[in-house]
């Protein structure tokens, strides 16, 4: 078994046509979402819920899996589960593996089976082609700073990270994704690396996706 895992942040947008039916319609639908889920959890490594803070959508799903198939069976089940009352907001492919900046090892399915924090946020990243063009040497002692910087921040209380990968599947060349247990703490430590060195070479960091761990019976209260 490798440490690549494949990764998916889905966001889901609620139709007008879903606040016009009754709590009792939409309770039900939601439950025949979360039949879904818990199918879908025995061939995923996770399987994480939010209620989306910062999108016009209600739902973020953020799975990880060994495979891609139980990904693609998870969207189409879903959106077919949710009868016509939703959409896609954004959709967002990915693949986990280890960081070349980064020293030692780690298992990602024994992290991501832990229990999720209050609050996550994933986004598309690009970077300059010059970037790849330095020495990696020298890409290296730029991403030490960055690292630093992150870990020894006094407002990180545990952050998660996980840094993953899309060349020639997305339109974008990384997902970053955090788990924290404190968005005004987070806050501190992103604006903290905006006096990285790394940050010369961003080009795209958006759509940038927020939630907070919550079950969907906002939607039908």
């Amino acid at each position: 078994m490798t440490n690549e895992v494949f990764m998916q942040v889905l966001s889901i947008k609620f139709l007008p046509s879903w606040w016009a039916l009754s709590k009792g319609q939409r309770s039900r639908i939601i439950g025949m979402a979360k039949e879904v889920e818990k199918d879908t959890e025995k061939d995923v490594i996770s399987l994480k819920r939010y209620a989306s803070l910062n999108r016009p959508s209600s739902l973020v799903y953020w799975l990880s899996s060994d495979h891609t198939t139980p990904l693609v069976k998870f969207r189409s089940s879903l959106l077919s589960s949710l009868s016509g009352y939703a959409e896609e907001d954004v959709l967002l492919l990915s693949v986990f593996r280890p960081s070349p900046y980064v020293k030692g090892s780690f298992d990602p399915r024994s992290v991501l089976k832990s229990p999720p924090m209050k609050y996550f946020v994933a986004y598309p990243m690009k970077k300059d082609v010059s970037w790849y063009l330095l020495p990696f040497k020298e890409r290296e002692e730029i991403m030490a700073e960055h690292i630093k910087m992150a870990k020894e921040h006094p407002a990180n209380n545990g952050i998660k990270s996980y840094t993953t990968y899309s060349f020639g599947v997305a339109d974008y060349e990384f997902v970053v994704i955090y788990e924290m247990s404190s968005l005004p703490e987070w806050i501190e430590v992103v604006e903290s690396l905006r006096e990285a060195k790394a940050r010369k070479w961003i080009t795209k960091e958006e759509p940038l996706i927020t939630g907070e761990l919550m079950d969907p019976e906002f939607l039908y209260s």
